[in-house]
This record gives C-alpha cells, sequence and structure tokens, in this order.
C-alpha cells in the first residue's frame, strides 16, 4: 500500500512538471503538486457564500431572509440546492477557463471547495449517487469534455459516493441561462432533458442524489 501511494505520488510530481499546474483563479503556473490550490495573489479574490442564503437555493439573500424572490410561494422538485461562491469577476474568468479554455483541471479545486464547505451536509443526507448535470454531445464533443462530469468525478472520489453520468440525458441544445430572466430559464430547459429508459433497470437502489453542476 506504501509503494502504491509512493508511485501515485511520483508520477503525479513528474506529472506536474510536463504538464504545470495552474492558479484556478488567474491561470498563473504554479509548483508541481499544487492542484487545486489558489496562488498567493489571488487569496481573498475567491469570495465564498456566507450563513445568509436562499433555504431553497442556495443564492445569497439579505440577513433573516429565507427565500429570494426566485423561490418565494413556488415549490420545486429539488429539496434544496448549494452554492460555494459568489459569482465575482475572479470566479467568472475562472469558470470561463474551464468551460470553454480546456482548462479541465479546475475541476479539482471546485470539488474540494465542494467538500471543505459541504462535508458534513453530504454525509448527513448520505445520497446514493451524485449525478452530473449532462451537455449536449456536440457539445461535449467541441468542448472535449463534460465539466460537472469532471467535478463529480473529484468528488466522487473524495466521498467514496458514485457517480451516475448515464442516467439523464440533454436532449437538445439550449441557449445560455446567464443572461436569461427566471421565466426565460425554466421556457430554455423544458424538455432539455430525459431520464434514460433503463436507469431504473441498472439502478434500482437509487433513491436521494446529488446533482452537481457548474453554475
Amino acid at each position: 500500500m506504501i509503494l502504491k501511494d509512493i508511485v501515485k505520488s511520483t508520477g503525479r510530481y513528474i506529472t506536474g512538471i510536463v504538464y504545470p499546474e495552474r492558479c484556478p483563479l488567474c491561470g498563473r503556473t504554479m509548483y508541481a503538486g499544487s492542484a487545486g490550490i489558489i496562488c498567493q495573489k489571488c487569496y481573498g479574490k475567491a469570495e465564498y457564500t456566507g450563513d445568509s442564503v436562499c433555504m431553497k437555493c442556495g443564492k445569497p439573500v439579505s440577513e433573516d431572509t429565507e427565500f429570494c424572490m426566485d423561490c418565494t410561494g413556488k415549490e420545486t422538485s429539488f429539496i434544496c440546492g448549494k452554492a460555494v461562491f459568489v459569482y465575482n469577476q475572479y470566479l467568472q474568468k475562472s469558470m470561463a477557463g474551464f468551460k470553454y479554455y480546456g482548462r479541465a483541471e479546475y475541476g479539482r479545486f471546485y470539488a474540494m471547495e465542494m467538500f471543505k464547505k459541504y462535508e458534513s451536509w453530504i454525509r448527513k443526507i448520505s445520497p446514493d449517487a451524485l449525478i452530473p448535470v449532462p451537455v449536449h454531445e456536440d457539445r461535449r464533443l467541441k468542448r472535449g469534455y463534460n465539466q460537472a462530469e469532471i467535478i463529480a468525478g473529484w468528488l466522487g472520489e473524495m466521498t467514496g459516493i458514485q457517480v451516475v453520468s448515464d442516467m439523464v440525458i440533454r436532449k437538445k441544445h439550449t441557449n445560455p441561462q446567464k443572461e436569461l430572466s427566471n421565466k426565460e430559464r425554466r421556457r430554455n430547459l423544458y424538455g432539455a432533458f430525459d431520464i434514460v429508459k433503463k436507469s431504473r433497470e441498472l439502478y434500482p437502489k437509487i433513491k436521494c442524489v446529488i446533482i452537481i453542476d457548474d453554475i
């Protein structure tokens, strides 16, 4: 077991030299073995969500407010949402690199931060699986990966929870959500996803899941 760990550690070190790690916020090259770590110049730039968040979707709200405007008086098909970061300019740049410019290694950073912030909550609800939100196959081929699946893979490794990527499929292309209103977002995603017919046969014991997405 010790030898196996040494080999794995050495392999990661060599990989880090050939393909150097980068700060997930600014993209600056860092020393080998620093995967998932923010560089010194970027410390404090990642703004974490605090205690004042919507009890339904996890969006930051003002103090003593239970629900955001989007969730007030509305029923949802999920129990609650959790967010790690506030989407500021630094996270916007990081996410753009992760999604559009081949910085797939940033996924480990996001998974590590999810794990650090929500490990106790994850253990408490004890989900049967982590399900990454699927991307359309054309988009996957263009990017080379599904960013949500990368995050889920790392988080699954940290928690020991299985990652199920073949239960939900994306049926159609959708417009970017960030520039749409709440009503437009719902319309945009209507009919975009479907459950694989054989999933109930393949995963009969899955009842509680955490859906992983990058936004």
